[in-house]
């Protein structure tokens, strides 16, 4: 009996982890007259390629995050934008009100290249 419990322990666990690293991708658009938010959940083990790709489009600015970050930037065109990121998950909300047109499709551009970061296969 002891022992049926430790492999339903073990088994349990096995299966939290491997439902933890799945491959589950979802990625998210909502485009409309006042705002642009880019939301995306994928494998925790694409998060560096994601932050670095990220990182690469806003330079000279940064973000970067080891367990979760959520705060809103200012990068040195004054593009605004809003982010929030963990190992994982992404969200990306741009107000068109308080940006240019250029910030705009500057942020909107980066996240269509995001797509493929986040899912190489498509």
């Amino acid at each position: 009996m002891k022992s049926r419990n430790i492999l339903f322990a073990f088994c349990l666990f096995v299966s939290l982890v491997a439902c933890r690293e799945s491959d589950n991708i979802s990625i998210k658009v909502v485009d409309d007259d006042h705002i642009y938010r880019y939301n995306a959940t994928f494998p925790r083990s694409r998060s560096r390629d994601v932050e670095r790709y990220i990182n690469n489009r806003i330079s000279p600015s940064s973000i970067s995050y080891d367990n979760a970050v959520d705060v809103t930037t200012t990068l040195d065109d004054n593009t605004k934008f809003d982010y929030e990121a963990s190992p994982g998950k992404l969200e990306i909300e741009l107000d068109k009100r308080q940006n240019s047109l250029a910030s705009y499709q500057r942020i909107k551009k980066m996240c269509k290249g995001l797509d493929q970061v986040i899912n190489p296969k498509k």
